[in-house]
């Protein structure tokens, strides 16, 4: 099944949007560090429209 443009961006959206509900992405601090936990970088914020992140490291179960 070939996905098409528009539901690849929803599916990107949602990623982002969960990431940054369950706590997975967040804002570097002041030292350049994550948060315990997190595993995405918030990098920007554009008004009106999802988060830009970068993942920054991965999470062992």
């Amino acid at each position: 099944m070939r996905r098409t443009k528009k539901a690849e961006q929803l599916a990107a959206e949602k990623f982002v949007s969960d990431t940054v509900a369950r706590g997975d992405a967040a804002r570097a601090g002041e030292d350049g560090n994550l948060p315990k936990g997190a595993t995405h970088e918030i990098v920007e914020e554009p008004e009106g429209e999802a988060p830009k992140i970068r993942r920054r490291r991965f999470r062992l179960f």
